[in-house]
């Protein structure tokens, strides 16, 4: 680690290396060298954490290494076919080939007088190589981080990769935080399992938080945040620009606040100066994008017709024709829920939003659509039958210049579209039951929706965040479009509240690093209602205070906003603090998060502050179910409280472990807890 640094980096230290001299002979003692070797030292334990998660989520080197050069393979085949298809076929012979004259479909003279078109085609080809030989550069880098990982899941968690798919990434995340006993990955202390999802989540945390206090709401020329404006172009923009730069080698952002780093500035000064750079950059961006926005638009229309035309004619109902749009996506994203986590969540939610949307048939339209399938279908009928007679007729027969084959193609296309407007149906009528379900897996519900689920309003509005795939792809195109104007005219008016949101929520944990606060569970103060609010919080064990008293000081806001830790009573006094409102959690997405947290990682104990929120919901949950008359499922909420609060323990008294940090003996009783 680099001296006087804030964060020492995390290094992967075999114990066995100091043993070795202990009489064990020269075989341990070559071991232990060997493993010295090939564990060094970690300067970036972000880029580690992130690798042990990857290799579980991918399921091994193999798979990882087969994905990426079927990746390779299909990006290279739509590169080459695609500029095949520009550049080698005539398509005005194309377009009048009929069955009197059908030649030269494939031109001839390519590259002899180059025009302007072939000449942009050429470039087409030759940055999207370059972008393939960069993606190739990469996989050798992954090769190289598979096989480190390899050993590490093989030598040091005992997990082979045929175990990966059976087990969960929470029996995962318990072995690496068991193995700090013997292979230090942090110096400064043990690593739990909310350090290293924070580690992980880093900077899809910040973006959480921004989409949370509505910095992207982008509203222009009668289109919104939903309607493609925030796709994936301009969402790659922003983490390039904002959050792959936020972060220096020691994980703080001092210096994206402040580049110029002059100690004699005050602080407004400093926070001008992340301003005037981050504009700078954002306008550059912009300029870049807008001369690469035809490439773009031409490769993503041909990948997409490559990849997903089948999909559009026979996806199965569990995906549905509906898909979440970009930006609902990160709104409904919780603090801390690592991708797969979140995209099973989602998956979820297909069948039960699908079901809401169609509890609203659109009568014109379902009509209009069923006479359109029952005339495509009947002639595709009569033409897939005179394909299985086997007349020649098929290719031979020409209606105004076309064969019927052509004609063949069309209707099935015409066919399918009409079939995906005509709604399943609907055995009863019941809105409100399907809203709750979606509810249930989305964990999101405006004010303005309850009690109202049955109405039209509500379902206009959550046919913005719900809709059809052909629209979210025609949305993606549109973002090609838009993302330089709003990288060049939009987003620069918006850069002081990026600094901020970042300045404000931006809180330091020991070990990790500045990380998001409301990722960190500061729920004292990022929560709407503060967990020193709550009614039900009892006397505090002393490992919660001890646990609550650790360093998470929000050092970047200013004089009047400090947080001060007392970091022995775990007190904090805060000013002002209408200030930070703006950045405070909205529809209770921390207190979800927390929750969510609790439910996927069931070793994790909590502190004071998530016993305050805890013991709430437990008195909740039990008010609930006596009110109810004890009718139903018991609530869930105490399994909850008992697996995660810290048990009090005097100073001999210690608890029981299965060799982790952070795990007591009754974190396995949470196991069955659902989210």
């Amino acid at each position: 680690a680099s001296p006087g640094a804030g964060v020492v980096y995390g290094q992967l230290q075999d114990a066995a290396t100091s043993r070795s001299s202990a009489g064990r002979g020269m075989a341990g003692m070559q071991e232990g060298l060997l493993a010295a070797k090939t564990w060094a030292p970690e300067r970036n334990l972000d880029a580690f954490c992130t690798k042990v998660y990857n290799y579980y989520v991918e399921k091994g080197f193999w798979c990882i290494v087969l994905s990426r050069i079927t990746n390779l393979v299909n990006l290279a085949f739509t590169i080459l076919f695609s500029t095949f298809l520009l550049l080698f076929v005539d398509w005005s012979a194309v377009v009048r080939c009929n069955e009197h004259s059908c030649e030269h479909l494939l031109r001839q003279d390519v590259l002899e007088n180059t025009t302007f078109g072939e000449g942009v085609v050429i470039m087409y080809f030759t940055i999207f190589s370059l972008y393939w030989v960069w993606s190739f550069i990469g996989f050798l880098f992954t090769l190289r981080d598979s096989h480190e990982m390899y050993e590490f899941y093989t030598e040091r968690l005992n997990i082979r990769d045929d175990e990966l798919p059976m087990l969960k990434w929470h029996q995962v995340l318990d072995k690496l935080v068991g193995i700090q006993d013997h292979v230090k990955i942090c110096i400064i202390k043990n690593l739990d399992s909310l350090d290293i999802t924070n580690r992980i989540m880093r900077k899809d945390n910040y973006m959480i938080s921004m989409v949370n206090a509505g910095i992207f709401k982008i509203s222009a020329l009668c289109l919104d945040e939903h309607s493609g404006v925030f796709g994936k172009t301009l969402e790659w923009n922003i983490r390039a620009l904002i959050l792959d730069s936020m972060f220096d080698d020691n994980f703080s952002v001092k210096r994206f606040l402040d580049p110029l780093a002059h100690e004699q500035l005050s602080e407004n000064l400093q926070l001008k100066n992340g301003m005037v750079r981050l504009r700078h950059k954002l306008m550059v961006m912009g300029v870049i994008n807008f001369l690469f926005m035809p490439f773009i638009l031409v490769f993503m229309t041909i990948y997409f017709f490559l990849k997903h035309f089948e999909e559009l004619h026979s996806k199965t109902s569990d995906l549905g024709p509906r898909e979440w749009t970009c930006y609902s996506r990160w709104h409904l994203r919780e603090y801390n829920e690592l991708p797969h986590f979140f995209e099973k969540r989602l998956r979820a939610t297909h069948k039960p939003s699908q079901r809401y949307v169609n509890q609203f048939p659109m009568n014109i339209s379902t009509i209009i659509a069923r006479s359109i399938a029952y005339v495509s279908g009947a002639i595709v009928g009569v033409l897939l039958i005179l394909s299985l007679t086997g007349s020649k007729s098929i290719l031979n027969v020409y209606i105004g210049h076309r064969s019927l084959i052509w004609y063949l193609a069309v209707f099935t296309a015409v066919l399918a579209l009409s079939r995906a407007m005509i709604p399943d149906h609907i055995e009863q009528y019941n809105p409100v039951e399907a809203m709750e379900e979606v509810i249930e897996h989305t964990h999101y519900c405006p004010p303005s929706w309850k009690g109202r689920y049955h109405e039209t309003r509500v379902r206009k509005e959550f046919s913005r965040l719900y809709k059809p795939t052909v629209l979210v792809f025609l949305g993606e195109l549109l973002c090609v479009v838009t993302t330089p104007f709003i990288l060049f005219c939009y987003l620069p008016s918006r850069v002081d509240r990026i600094m901020e949101c970042v300045k404000e929520v931006t809180v330091c944990l020991e070990g990790v690093g500045d990380v998001c606060g409301p990722a960190a569970f500061d729920l004292e103060h990022f929560a709407k209602i503060p967990p020193s609010k709550l009614k039900g919080l009892g006397a505090a064990s002393p490992a919660a205070v001890a646990k609550a008293g650790e360093t998470k000081v929000r050092k970047y806001a200013g004089p009047h906003q400090v947080t001060v830790d007392s970091g022995r009573r775990g007190e904090r006094k805060r000013e002002h603090e209408e200030y930070l409102r703006p950045f405070k959690s909205h529809q209770g997405k921390l207190e979800k998060s927390f929750v969510s947290f609790l439910c996927n990682h069931p070793y994790y104990e909590t502190d004071t502050q998530g016993a305050a929120l805890l013991t709430t919901l437990t008195a909740n949950a039990a008010a609930a179910s006596s009110a109810g008359g004890g009718g139903g499922r018991p609530p869930r909420a105490p399994a909850l409280v008992a697996s995660h609060i810290i048990a009090p323990s005097g100073p001999g008294d210690q608890k029981e472990s299965t060799g982790g940090g952070g795990r007591g003996k009754g974190g396995g009783s949470a196991a069955a807890v659902g989210p």
